[in-house]
């Protein structure tokens, strides 16, 4: 454990030494670049190691001192394979060419020079690579890999005057650490905030779904409510019905009605904790113009037109069709004050096509989000009318015009019953 000091962890000798053992040993893979230039590394670094392997072939073709030359060339190709890697593995590019550094401090140490001189093509790899490692490997890690990094570098050079050089790059390290920690954050936040995006979106498309179930709640009733009183006035309206019909037919009333009840225990579910009890019924097409009339009350230019041949539609297709145009009335009135709106139904032989267009308002506002909710809709903006459409195996498309309006387009299937 870490020992405190003025409030500050301290690591202990353990954890200095894991730090260090980390970088030798370490099996992380590297997290995937971030900028295009890093995309494009694992073809442009290896072009490179060029260098290396011709400073290799200078030594091995010298005719002197062929015991010496030949392993400071093999320096030079090991250091060659650590650039050919270095974009795809700068962990173990790193520890190659830390490796043929090593090599190259030791074979010409032993000459008895005053001061090692290692070839730029080599430690600018070495450093190349502790760089990579830094930006696209854990920090810990990172910086155990700069701290071996420093340490060659300080003792392979045998002298002090490395050391402006070293610090300088220690600098470096310390932005490209701080770079990544912001980049990193920023992420997070984004991916939070993206989370809470579909979290929130989520939750509207499930209350807008009860919501909708609460709709044909009546729908629903009122149908099985039919099948029981026809059922239970069977033997009464016809004539001649024998006992086993009879009994038949009273089966089939309490069947209806325990379904009736059942249908009333899923909307005391579905029904929000103190939301308002809606007595009245469910609106029709046939409420459109009262809901137009509200919408000019409300200072909305509304136009309501309609095309083909009008006839009656199953319940779910005109409420679903009626909660469309309330919402998009809504979300004009919110987003568009005072601009016209113009809605058309068009009955068509499969389906009924609703759109509802309304051209720029007096104020600029910004067009209906996803998640927005109309004032007066009661719903929750686009997301519910297209759950609407969606749960009838129609679609809805909501565009912004060319004049800077806003057009809702659905298209509703009248005999396809909803899933």
């Amino acid at each position: 454990m870490s020992s405190q000091v003025s409030g500050r962890a301290v690591p202990t000798a353990r954890e200095v030494g894991a730090s260090l053992v980390r970088p030798l040993t370490s099996r992380e893979v590297p997290e995937p670049p971030r900028t295009s230039l890093g995309r494009w590394s694992p073809w442009l670094v290896p072009v490179f190691a060029v260098v290396p392997l011709l400073q290799a072939f200078d030594l091995a073709t010298r005719p002197d001192d062929l015991l010496l030359n030949g392993p400071l060339a093999m320096a030079f190709v090991v250091g060659a394979v650590a650039l050919a890697i270095l974009g795809r593995r700068p962990l173990p590019a790193w520890r190659v060419s830390g490796a043929s550094v090593l090599m190259w401090m030791l074979l010409d140490g032993n000459q008895g020079h005053d001061a090692v001189v290692v070839p730029m093509s080599l430690t600018g790899t070495f450093v190349l690579a502790a760089l990579v490692v830094v930006s696209r490997h854990r920090r810990a890690l990172g910086w155990g890999v700069w701290g071996w990094t420093a340490a060659l570098l300080v003792l392979g050079a045998s002298t002090w005057e490395v050391l402006p050089h070293v610090m300088v790059l220690t600098l470096v390290v310390l932005l490209i650490d701080t770079l990544r920690q912001r980049a990193g954050a920023r992420a997070e936040v984004a991916l939070e905030r993206s989370a809470r995006v579909e979290e929130q979106e989520h939750s509207l498309v499930l209350e807008e779904r009860a919501r909708i179930a609460r709709d044909l709640h009546d729908v629903v009733a009122h149908h099985m409510s039919m099948v029981a009183v026809q059922a239970e006035t069977a033997q009464y309206r016809l004539v001649g019905v024998d006992t086993p019909v009879q009994d038949e037919f009273a089966s089939i009333a309490r069947s209806a009605r325990s379904a009736l009840g059942d249908v009333r225990g899923i909307l005391t579910v579905l029904r929000a904790t103190g939301a308002e009890v809606e007595r009245a019924p469910q609106p029709t097409l046939r409420d459109l113009d009262a809901l137009a009339h509200a919408a000019r009350a409300a200072g909305a230019p509304v136009r309501v037109a309609v095309r083909g041949r009008t006839r009656p539609l199953p319940a779910t297709v005109e409420i679903a069709a009626y909660r469309i145009v309330q919402e998009s009335l809504a979300n004009a009135t919110r987003h568009a004050r005072g601009a016209a709106v113009e809605v058309l139904l068009d009955y068509r032989d499969r389906h009924l096509q609703v759109t509802v267009t309304n051209g720029p308002g007096r104020a600029a506002a910004p067009a209906p989000d996803a998640g927005s909710a109309g004032q007066r809709g009661g719903g929750h903006g686009l997301v519910g009318m297209r759950e609407r459409a969606h749960l009838l195996e129609g679609e809805l498309v909501a565009t912004p015009t060319p004049d800077g309006g806003f057009q809702v387009a659905a298209t509703l299937p009248t005999e396809v019953a909803p899933r």
